[in-house]
């Protein structure tokens, strides 16, 4: 993980300010093929598809985009303003003018409902972590494919949910080939090791008691229980799933001209 905040932080703020424009355009392509090489050696390799797909499409759309749309879209989709559903209610709210600056055009809309968007108008519709959310994901998996040529839908493996799952997360999701299912949880599949951490906005970090998930402190993302740490093997091995979007902890479905779908409601 402090690797990969290393290579986030590589050109800090700072350092932007004191590079004019031009010089940026061309530091810029030799800083992105560095980072490519060094994320294709501990990605996923559906992840590394999925980076190069964002890469060659012209049109993409982020459906649930949150906050941060994904680069490269030149659409995002989201239904909510503030982080009702997202970084356990603590996240940002979306700033719509920053979008603008991005030349994002921002829907608010269900992914699970009409998207007003033209007949395949995308050629790449990026989706994370976002259809275990939805009430309806028969009718999200439909709109993506209506309005996308193509697509990755990624959310937590059942593994993945059922160890660090949110009671706002409505379905277990596996795929198999070009099929991606959906299971809605059962009471006893919601949070059953405990609750999220609980940020505490006047502390301004995670507070921790007795109902908090035992998982979610040995994941420690981004270091938030440093010095408390126990059990630190198993805490890197989960790091390790986790930062590189490993099956056993990430879907990541991609598919292309259309796929199918199975819901056990």
């Amino acid at each position: 993980m402090k690797r990969l905040n290393d290579i986030k932080k590589f050109i800090p703020k700072s350092v932007k300010r004191l590079i004019p424009k031009w010089g940026r355009r061309i530091i810029k392509p030799g800083y992105n093929k560095m980072k490519e090489i060094y994320l294709s050696k501990f990605l996923d390799s559906r992840m590394l598809l999925v980076r190069k797909k964002l890469r060659t499409s012209k049109m993409i759309i982020d459906l649930g985009c949150g906050n941060n749309p994904i680069e490269g879209a030149t659409f995002a989709v989201d239904l909510y303003l503030k982080p009702m559903e997202r970084a356990c209610g603590a996240g940002h709210s979306i700033n719509i003018q920053k979008m603008k600056e991005r030349r994002i055009n921002f829907i608010i809309a269900k992914i699970d409902s009409y998207l007003p968007f033209k007949d395949k108008q995308f050629d790449f519709a990026y989706s994370s972590h976002v259809f275990e959310h939805t009430d309806d994901p028969a009718t999200a998996c439909k709109e993506m494919m209506r309005i996308a040529k193509s697509g990755t839908i990624m959310t937590p493996s059942i593994l993945a949910e059922l160890i660090f799952g949110r009671e706002y997360h409505r379905w277990l999701v596996m795929d198999r080939g070009n099929t991606i299912f959906f299971f809605r949880k059962r009471s006893f599949e919601y949070s059953p090791f405990g609750e999220h951490p609980k940020w505490s906005k006047t502390r301004r970090k995670w507070l921790v008691d007795k109902k908090t998930n035992p998982f979610d402190i040995l994941l420690n993302l981004t270091n938030w229980y440093a010095g408390k740490e126990k059990m630190p093997r198993l805490s890197k091995i989960l790091r390790h799933y986790w930062v590189s979007r490993s099956p056993i902890m990430e879907v990541i479905f991609i598919w292309k001209d259309k796929f199918n779908f199975l819901v056990f409601d």
